[in-house]
């Protein structure tokens, strides 16, 4: 029975492809996610130079990171139709669009045209990431599966080491902060060579593609996620949110405000900054590489709870020590534990069955994580000027993770070395 269903393809990771068309997948799937890696990054660098040009101070730039960080909650109404109109369609709209808003950033003429352009190109890149872990958690055979997501998050830095390494000349040249965002649009050559080249996955069109013939409107697809609420999927849908609400406060307040944390309140140069995120990125590999090893070897409740807890611990010394030193290695290590993100979408595509994966996702992921993302800047720019000082506001918010550990240990069941279709029953 068993090699009868791998045969037709209902057993995890083992559906045919042309030779060859999961590495082009992967290597596609990368490059686009560099770019998404590349923006997040050049968020946080061009704070400084945004708040001196556009004269507004710490308080008001954390309620525009968090009004730009909506547009990942919003990405839910995206990433919930892969599971209508197909992974293939919503991914590469999304990497169009997120390209075309990035280079419209450079254009802006002020904070609020700023806030809207990265608004619109944030939604596009949450969709964009989510729909490639589901494409791979879909495609990749089943004892690749964890560490092809996570080192799709991993390699997705690269992006971040570019941006690190050209911060120090691009921001001190003509087009200033400006010259970060133009450089958004080069993934557009690749996304045209590969547009027709990119294919539906197969768990798309075994399970779904006969079912959305007979949906009527899109309408009825957004009614149709409130079926992630209902009792038999409520461990995952909680499990999930706890798991997404936790990376997103804590990453956005840790990650957000380290440039603008140094270069204030440690009195940092350009030069100090581009070196420690050099080295940051390096760190952040090593990270991913060490998750995507766990979470094969040593399943993934470990992992996440280990790396929650390292990157808690990591954050909060980055943000309350006056020393260098400490802040760089301090720094280093919070940025090795990014790999959460990889973990966190790892396990929540894999807990939902095929048919409402993107569904469940979208909700658990967007709709409801994300708003960690969009409460947690605010909040340091809140707390930021009741204690006096932005490191001291990121590292109360630091602890956030904490939380979710006691829900992963009790809600999560392993899912290490199991088919999706054996996770999901």
């Amino acid at each position: 029975m068993a090699d009868a269903d791998r045969a037709s393809g209902t057993i995890d990771g083992d559906m045919t492809h042309a030779p060859g068309y999961l590495k082009h997948l992967l290597f596609f799937v990368c490059f686009c996610t560099m770019f998404e890696g590349y923006d997040v990054l050049i968020l946080g660098l061009t704070l400084p130079h945004i708040g001196k040009e556009f004269n507004v101070n710490s308080e008001t730039l954390g309620y525009a990171v968090g009004l730009i960080s909506v547009g990942t909650v919003l990405a839910f109404a995206l990433v919930g139709l892969a599971d209508r109109y197909g992974r293939r369609a919503i991914f590469l709209g999304a990497v169009t669009g997120y390209t075309i808003f990035t280079v419209l950033t450079a254009l802006s003429a002020g904070l609020y045209d700023f806030v809207a352009y990265q608004f619109i190109a944030r939604l596009f890149m949450v969709t964009e990431i989510g729909v490639a872990a589901i494409i791979l958690t879909e495609e990749m055979p089943s004892r690749y599966r964890g560490l092809a997501v996570t080192m799709v998050f991993g390699l997705g830095l690269f992006g971040g080491i570019a941006g690190s390494l050209i911060y120090p000349v691009i921001v001190k040249s003509e087009l200033g902060w400006r010259g970060l965002y133009f450089l958004g649009g080069a993934v557009l050559p690749l996304l045209l060579f590969y547009w027709t080249r990119f294919q539906e996955t197969q768990r798309w069109q075994k399970y779904l593609r006969p079912v959305v013939k007979v949906r009527p409107s899109i309408l009825s697809s957004y009614k149709e996620m409130l079926i992630i609420f209902q009792p038999k999927y409520r461990r995952h849908l909680f499990t999930g949110t706890s798991i997404w609400f936790a990376v997103n406060a804590w990453s956005a307040s840790s990650l957000y405000f380290f440039v603008y944390y140094v270069t204030n309140e440690r009195g940092w140069d350009p030069v100090q900054v581009g070196t420690t995120l050099t080295l940051g990125f390096i760190f952040a590999l090593i990270g991913y590489v060490t998750a995507g090893t766990l979470v094969e070897f040593a399943g993934r409740r470990f992992t996440v709870c280990a790396f929650f807890t390292a990157g808690t611990l990591s954050a909060m010394t980055c943000y309350l020590t006056q020393s260098t030193p400490v802040i760089t290695v301090s720094y280093c290590v919070l940025m090795g534990t990014q790999a959460l993100w990889g973990i966190a979408a790892t396990i929540t595509s894999e807990i939902f069955p095929t048919e409402i994966r993107a569904t469940g996702n979208a909700v658990v992921n967007n709709l409801l994580g994300r708003t960690g993302m969009v409460l947690a800047p605010g909040a340091v720019g809140v707390l930021s000027v009741w204690l006096g000082s932005v490191g001291t506001a990121v590292a109360v918010l630091s602890v956030t993770p904490f939380f979710a550990i006691p829900v992963i240990l009790m809600l999560l069941a392993e899912a290490k070395g199991k088919s999706l279709e054996e996770v999901a029953s």
